[in-house]
């Protein structure tokens, strides 16, 4: 009897033990992923033994782990939250420093790392733009990651001449839809590189092979043409309105003020007119225009 419960208290002992030596060696993912990595990425490559790919993954599963667990339901203060933010930023930047090629990584940093709170806050943009370029000069045959850049410079940094280049960047590219083309030439327009948007117009156009994609190009260039057209008008409107301290009547009262040499045509074959609120527009068609979040003009981002 004794010897049976020697021998009971020794399992429960050892059970016991088992138990506790695997609760310590279990890793805590949140405390794991928030040590910074042990060595800078310049010196972690020639020592990785040609296996730096290897490590980047294990840095981006790490990542991926702790995009994972964010909450939420967070407001930008929120201590936690911006811990979880911090280790992901500075994880995905690791994996892709240390395996600059790694193109799966940026596009998962373009739609993972940016993150919308409660407060109408979003985190993370800045840290997002700068992956992003990265990739796009790492590489330079994926369109999604020049397309994700241009989308966060024009919706969440009001970058719109920034924008326009990256997405015309993805434009350019074979295998991307049709519909990034005409976004980049948009945001050309809408960023004041007109020239840029009209380049990239005509050149697709001239190589569309197919006439109803030739066509669509033709009527973009007209837009962009309109667009610069129109931007010549307002800058006599605007100079008119600062001198006299009123709109101009009409067109022609421009040029009898001497604002306005002639009246260019309108493209689609519409007319001008001035709006009550000095704005200059078409019959013909509406202007070019995006207008996202400017975070860093309205107090959007939560840097």
């Amino acid at each position: 009897m004794p010897i049976r419960l020697i021998g009971l208290a020794a399992a429960a002992a050892l059970a016991l033990f088992l138990r506790t030596t695997a609760s310590a060696r279990r890793p805590v993912v949140q405390e794991a992923v928030d040590e910074p990595p042990l060595f800078p990425p310049e010196v972690s490559r020639p020592f990785s033994f040609g296996m730096r790919s290897l490590v980047a993954d294990v840095t981006f599963l790490q990542a991926v782990q702790v995009h994972g667990g964010r909450k939420s339901n967070v407001t930008a203060g929120e201590r936690t939250a911006a811990a979880d933010d911090h280790a992901l930023a500075r994880l995905l930047d690791y994996a892709t420093e240390l395996d600059p090629r790694f193109c799966g990584a940026y596009r998962y940093t373009g739609s993972a790392l940016p993150r919308h709170t409660l407060d109408g806050k979003v985190t993370g943009v800045v840290a997002t733009e700068t992956i992003l370029r990265r990739g796009t000069r790492e590489c330079p045959d994926d369109w999604r990651i020049s397309f994700m850049l241009g989308f966060i410079e024009s919706f969440y940094l009001g970058k719109m001449d920034a924008a326009a280049t990256a997405m015309a960047d993805a434009a350019r590219h074979p295998d991307a839809p049709r519909y990034v083309a005409f976004l980049a030439t948009r945001l050309a327009a809408d960023a004041g590189a007109v020239d840029l948007g009209e380049q990239l117009a005509a050149a697709m156009e001239a190589e569309a092979s197919e006439d109803a994609t030739r066509t669509a190009w033709h009527e973009r260039l007209l837009d962009l043409r309109m667009e610069r057209h129109a931007r010549e008008l307002q800058a006599a409107v605007d100079h008119y309105k600062k001198r006299e301290g009123r709109l101009p009547r009409n067109l022609e009262a421009l040029i009898a003020a001497g604002d306005l040499r002639q009246i260019p045509p309108e493209p689609h074959g519409g007319h001008w007119s001035i709006t009550p609120d000095g704005e200059i527009a078409s019959s013909a068609a509406p202007r070019l225009r995006i207008r996202g979040r400017v975070g860093t003009q309205s107090g959007l981002l939560a840097q």
